[in-house]
């Protein structure tokens, strides 16, 4: 029994899916005899690039077409051997495993001397034709450029960009598109009834998921599922083929991060690992939910039909917990973090450190229930706490109260003068606002030392030139020089001095300036 893909690949332009906006060019070109030397289709695997060729060379060589039709007969002698691919005259070529010059030569440019044995076009159909060689693609341009007449080629691809200009500029180009869900929905459909097989709409609806809008991936994951020699499939049935995302799982682990709670977390983690699930897609199921959840919060609901209403209802309240800052960090390093499992010792601990990371609350030290903001932080400043890691909220956390305590002393003095403890107040709140579009420039700013004030100015020191260098950037210095202004009250600036450091070495600069470019320090 053939597969799906095979069975149902188009054999008329009408039963193309998808593509309505190259179909209807090509047959006009077709009908009106004004064919090109050479098409380039290009655009993602298994959306109809080679069936569309395959269908243009079936029309020009057909024997009963009229000359003011387009499409095949599909019954001639030469129709027959160029679906079953038998026909001498079209010549498929993968690019993939022919990608030498001799090849090329040999294959295409010599072969493109002899005239057609019975068709009245040669075809060459090169799949992959970005994978050639730079001199095959030397080799190929002159008779690309001015082919013989009997000779058509069609070049195929899914990365475009790999192609060289002059190959490019000598062909009519087709970008073709991702097959969309409705379409896609109504050819599956119409394929289970042809097969007498009823399938859930559920279903269905998961294999448009899982193919991404890739036409074959949908038959071939359609022709597994019906491989169950079942008259009526459902979900349940399905999952024995197609695997559900752990979306639950995910969720439960998420949602312990979100309320502080990072044993809660790592215990999921535990659960997963015994069940023998893989920790890597598990990983990528708790992106997909993070990913989900920022765009619940961004007030959209258009993330995967694989939630049920109540995972949709979970997200929503992820999202509203977590909010919009936190979800951009936390899909960060779940990224980064999913990286790291392949060369971690245990799979498992990248994930754990995730948790960690972001699901501690250290209630010896603040008694504020998770997702608050420490009291010391203005209005303006309300979701600031969810903009930066875990181990800077808990630092500034911790020494709130001491600054808070130093700001009440604060006397008071004139609008055009500032005081240095209260500049102290301030600094670390500054640096909770900067956090949201400087993330690298929080470390820095982590080692300043304020040391003095002077009319509206205020002065700090930094261990290293290259600290300095940022902070004094035109736009840095800016965001700074804004973000305490607006907490102070009033119009400030800063100067920026190194700090001697004696020992240091050009090394041990070069070392420093490597970690704090990408947000760290160098510890001792």
């Amino acid at each position: 029994m053939p597969t799906l893909y095979r069975k149902y690949r188009p054999q008329k332009f009408a039963d193309l899916v998808g593509q309505d906006h190259l179909v209807k060019t090509l047959t006009n070109e077709i009908s009106t005899a004004k064919i090109a030397h050479a098409y380039l289709f290009s655009g993602p695997r298994g959306i109809g690039k080679t069936t569309m060729a395959r269908l243009l060379a079936k029309a020009i060589n057909c024997e009963n077409r009229k000359d003011s039709d387009f499409e095949p007969c599909d019954e001639c002698a030469s129709c027959k051997e160029i679906s079953a691919a038998r026909n001498i005259d079209v010549i498929e070529i993968d690019a993939a495993s022919n990608t030498g010059v001799d090849n090329v030569r040999e294959n295409i440019i010599d072969n493109a001397q002899f005239k057609p044995t019975k068709s009245k076009y040669k075809v060459f159909i090169i799949d992959e034709v970005h994978m050639l060689s730079s001199s095959s693609f030397n080799a190929l341009l002159k008779t690309l450029e001015e082919p013989p007449a009997h000779v058509i080629f069609v070049l195929a691809t899914t990365e475009l960009h790999k192609l060289p200009a002059t190959i490019i500029s000598r062909c009519q180009r087709f970008n073709f598109k991702k097959i969309p869900e409705d379409i896609m929905m109504k050819k599956l459909a119409e394929i289970a009834d042809d097969e007498k097989v009823k399938i859930d709409k559920e279903v269905l609806k998961r294999i448009i998921i899982k193919s991404d809008g890739c036409m074959r991936d949908a038959e071939s994951l359609l022709g597994q599922i019906m491989s169950l020699n079942l008259k009526k499939i459902s979900s349940d049935d399905a999952a024995q083929i197609l695997p559900t995302a752990d979306i639950e799982s995910a969720l439960l682990y998420l949602q312990a991060i979100a309320d502080k709670h990072a044993a809660d977390a790592i215990t999921v983690l535990d659960k997963i690992v015994k069940e023998g699930a893989s920790i890597d897609q598990f990983a990528l199921d708790v992106i997909d939910v993070l990913r989900a959840a920022m765009i619940a919060e961004a007030g959209s609901s258009s993330y995967g039909l694989d939630y049920t209403e109540k995972d949709r209802k979970q997200v929503v309240l992820l999202a509203k917990t977590l909010g919009k800052n936190l979800l951009i960090l936390l899909i960060d390093s779940a990224l980064k973090r999913r990286s790291e499992i392949r060369q971690s010792p245990v799979p498992q601990l990248p994930l754990e450190l995730l948790a960690v990371e972001f699901g501690s609350n250290d209630d010896s030290k603040t008694n504020f229930p998770p997702h608050t903001n420490h009291p010391a932080a203005n209005d303006q400043s309300k979701n600031n706490s969810d903009t930066v890691p875990a181990a800077l909220s808990r630092e500034i956390q911790t020494n709130t109260a001491v600054i808070t305590e130093t700001a009440a002393k604060v006397t008071e003095t004139s609008p055009g003068s500032l005081n240095i403890d209260e500049v102290k107040a301030k600094w670390l709140e500054a640096i909770i606002k900067l956090s949201e579009n400087f993330h690298s420039l929080v470390f820095v700013l982590k080692m300043a030392d304020i040391t003095g004030v002077e009319g509206n100015k205020f002065s700090f020191t930094l261990p290293y030139s290259f600290h300095k260098e940022k902070v004094e950037d035109k736009k840095c210095r800016r965001a700074i020089e804004e973000a305490m202004s607006e907490l102070l009250n009033r119009r400030v600036m800063f100067s920026c001095i190194v700090k001697e450091q004696g020992t240091n070495t050009v090394a041990d600069n070069e070392l420093a300036g490597i970690a704090a470019e990408f947000g760290g320090e160098v510890v001792a």
